[in-house]
C-alpha cells in the first residue's frame, strides 16, 4: 500500500468487527512506529496496549465511574481551544452534524447522544485498544512527536488492513485509566486508539469528513 493510499482510506472508525488482530501484528505496528520523527531522538511516547479481558475491564471501569458520576479530575489538557474562531466552529459543529444525522440522533437527543459518547469508552468494539501518554515533564515539542508517533499507527494500521480512531474523550476519565492500567502520576493520558478490523461501507464508518483546500492555510514564497 502506497503512502497516499494509507492516507486517503484512513478514517476515524466508529464500529468494528469482533475478529481478533494477531499481537505479532500488533507489535509489527508499535515497532515501526517508532520511527516516527522526534525531536533529538528523545521518543518520549508511551503506550498502553490492552486486549482481551483487560480491554473489558477497563472499559467497564469507565462505563461503571461514568455511571456512579465520578467524573474525577477531569483531563489534564485542552482538547480544544477555549474560544472558537468562526472557521473552525464551522467546521466544529458541521462534523458533529454530520456524524449524528448518520447515526439517527436528532439534535437535542441527549440520551442518543450520550449513548454514542458512551461507545468511545468500548474503544466502538474493538479488540484492541491503547492509551497513549507522555511523562508530564515534557514539554509541547515532545507532544508534537507523540502527534506525530500516533499518526504513524494509524497509517500503518491500513498496510495491515485495519482502521482505528484516536480518541481523546479517554482523556476525561484519566484516572480511571491510570487506575486500571497502573499509570504512572508523572504521566499524562492524552488519548486512547481503537483498533481492528472495520467496514468502511457502514454507517457511521462511511462518514468521509471534507478537508480544506489548501489555500486555505498555506502562504507561498517563490524566487
Amino acid at each position: 500500500m502506497l503512502v497516499s493510499e494509507a492516507i486517503a482510506t484512513r478514517r476515524s472508525m466508529r464500529t468494528f468487527k469482533p475478529d481478533p488482530v494477531s499481537r505479532a501484528d500488533v507489535e509489527w505496528i508499535i515497532a515501526n512506529a517508532t520511527r516516527a520523527a522526534s525531536n533529538g531522538n528523545l521518543q518520549p511516547w508511551k503506550l498502553y496496549v490492552t486486549t482481551g479481558l483487560a480491554r473489558e475491564r477497563l472499559s467497564g471501569a469507565i462505563l461503571k465511574a461514568i455511571d456512579a458520576g465520578d467524573n474525577g479530575p477531569g483531563g489534564e489538557y485542552d482538547v480544544y481551544p477555549k474560544e472558537f474562531t468562526p472557521v473552525y466552529d464551522q467546521r466544529r459543529k458541521l462534523v458533529g452534524k454530520q456524524l449524528y444525522t448518520v447515526l439517527g440522533v436528532p439534535r437535542g437527543d441527549a440520551a442518543g447522544m450520550l449513548k454514542q459518547f458512551r461507545r468511545n469508552f468500548l474503544f466502538f468494539d474493538a479488540p484492541v485498544g491503547m492509551i497513549l501518554c507522555v511523562e508530564r515533564r515534557m514539554g509541547g515539542g515532545q507532544w508534537i512527536d507523540c502527534g506525530i508517533f500516533l499518526d504513524q499507527l494509524m497509517l500503518l494500521a491500513r498496510e495491515k488492513g485495519l482502521h482505528t480512531c484516536p480518541q481523546a474523550a479517554f482523556s476525561r476519565y484519566q484516572h480511571v485509566v491510570r487506575r486500571e492500567l497502573g499509570i504512572p502520576d508523572d504521566q499524562i493520558v492524552i488519548c486512547g486508539l481503537a483498533l481492528g478490523y472495520a467496514d468502511p461501507d457502514t454507517v457511521p464508518n462511511n462518514l468521509i469528513t471534507e478537508r480544506a483546500p489548501i489555500g486555505d492555510f498555506t502562504t507561498w514564497f517563490d524566487t
